[in-house]
């Protein structure tokens, strides 16, 4: 959120999709490969908020870029130098966020994070962190903690000190990719490729809790200040957990798309969900109402069914776009 506004970013392939929810409506804007200076796929897009300031952040195969949020001017391009004797390796960045109000952090598929800071109106590279042996999958940062996680399932914790980073716990990892983290509290939580989420207690170096939570990949997950956690996963679910009393709560099923990211909406109990759809889908809730669409690439059009607690939605693909990207947003009276 910046500025009374709320701003969402998807990335499929070359493209970007921005799209500026406010009070009077939404503006959605689109970015295309050739304005990133490349025509390959984006890894991953990201709003970086740095002391009430957004940036979006755009991790690619070529390098990391940093543009301003509201007109996309590009403020820095790093690229990515390829190891002479590892041609045959194809380099990419991955995992993005900002760290101590000034500074942003990006992972490599080399295993090293790069640190930028920001100077003046622009960004420069600050430093080099050397830990991991895998490619960086996530990276996520709290107080003056930066925690970071690896394709063999390796968490690292690093702790900044004076004017750099020392690290200072490592949570070793079984194989499976560590794809996404969220932290709460003394909590760091990774959500892992075999389907099972971890919770660690960075403090004390130890493991607190192992869930078998999903029986696929999980791509997402995110927690409220109050410790309502949610992950979603290529098994079509979305499960709502309690991290105060570590208990599942409730589930969601959203059959034939596939469930890329998740967020709840900053102060509010609302949650965003990015799906990847082939065709026209229909999604019914219980207990979960649909807000207005904002809808990138896609129309939404709700229908009230019969059953008074439920809402049927349906997604309609863009007419140019076979696969595509859709952002669903709920309200969800579960999160009390």
């Amino acid at each position: 959120s910046n500025n009374g506004s709320t701003h969402y970013v998807v990335s499929s392939k070359g493209l970007v999709n921005l799209v500026v929810g406010k009070a009077g409506g939404t503006m959605q804007r689109t970015m295309e490969g050739k304005m990133c200076s490349h025509a390959r796929p984006i890894i991953q897009a990201k709003y970086v908020s740095l002391s009430g300031t957004l940036y979006l952040v755009l991790c690619t195969f070529q390098g990391i870029q940093i543009h301003t949020a509201l007109d996309q001017r590009q403020l820095l391009f790093h690229p990515l130098n390829i190891d002479p004797a590892k041609q045959d390796e194809e380099m990419f960045s991955q995992g993005v966020c900002g760290v101590m109000g000034d500074m942003i952090a990006a992972g490599l598929s080399t295993g090293r994070i790069i640190i930028f800071k920001r100077d003046g109106g622009t960004f420069a590279k600050h430093d080099t962190l050397q830990g991991h042996s895998n490619p960086i999958c996530d990276v996520k940062h709290s107080q003056k903690k930066l925690f970071t996680s690896d394709d063999n399932g390796c968490i690292l914790v690093w702790h900044y000190k004076g004017d750099s980073w020392e690290l200072t716990k490592t949570f070793e990892g079984a194989g499976s990719p560590c794809s996404t983290l969220c932290v709460y509290k003394e909590f760091v939580i990774g959500g892992f490729g075999s389907g099972h989420l971890r919770v660690f207690d960075h403090g004390e170096g130890s493991m607190v809790a192992e869930i078998t939570a999903h029986a696929r990949w999980i791509n997402a997950i995110d927690v409220t200040p109050g410790g309502k956690m949610i992950s979603v996963s290529e098994d079509t679910l979305v499960h709502l957990w309690d991290l105060n009393k570590m208990t599942h709560y409730h589930s969601i099923s959203i059959p034939n798309v596939q469930l890329c990211g998740v967020n709840f909406l900053p102060v509010s109990s609302n949650i965003v969900l990015q799906l990847l759809s082939v065709h026209s889908l229909p999604v019914r809730r219980r207990r979960i109402s649909l807000l207005p669409a904002m809808t990138c690439g896609t129309s939404l059009s709700s229908e009230r069914n019969t059953d008074t607690n439920s809402r049927t939605a349906l997604l309609d693909p863009h007419p140019s776009v076979q696969r595509h990207f859709s952002l669903v947003y709920l309200r969800s009276t579960l999160l009390v």
